[in-house]
């Protein structure tokens, strides 16, 4: 599947929503999110609310106020997805970019890893 293709996307909030020891471990964590390709105008961003550890809504923007926007290029998600770049180190790498309150991400850095481990489990495209 290609990477932010909605079928991807389903697949991997349905990874999320069915993963009860990763919900239980950000269960105190809400706040909206967005994925973006930064070289990629043809990928759309994907949008993630979460309340309490579950995913509310996810698609395309939808003008709800976003906490966290990460981005990077096409290239960058492959590496990070494919775990050779952690999200931390990700987070202090030129070309990848975060918009939001590090002091929070830092409270659910583990959590953040894991969510993106989690994408190792859908078959992506990088093409």
């Amino acid at each position: 599947m290609q990477f932010l293709s909605e079928e991807w996307s389903k697949s991997y909030v349905d990874i999320w929503q069915n993963s009860e020891e990763f919900k239980d471990g950000i269960k105190k964590f809400s706040g909206n999110f967005i994925y973006r390709v930064s070289d990629r105008e043809d990928l759309q961003p994907l949008q993630i609310n979460v309340q309490k550890g579950e995913i509310v809504y996810f698609g395309g923007l939808d003008n709800s106020p976003i906490e966290f926007d990460m981005w990077t290029s096409f290239d960058g998600w492959q590496r990070v997805v494919n775990g050779e770049l952690s999200v931390k180190k990700a987070m202090m790498t030129p070309g990848f970019g975060f918009k939001g309150s590090k002091i929070k991400a830092a409270m659910y850095i583990g959590s953040f890893e894991k969510s993106i481990a989690m994408m190792r489990d859908i078959e992506t495209e990088f093409s």
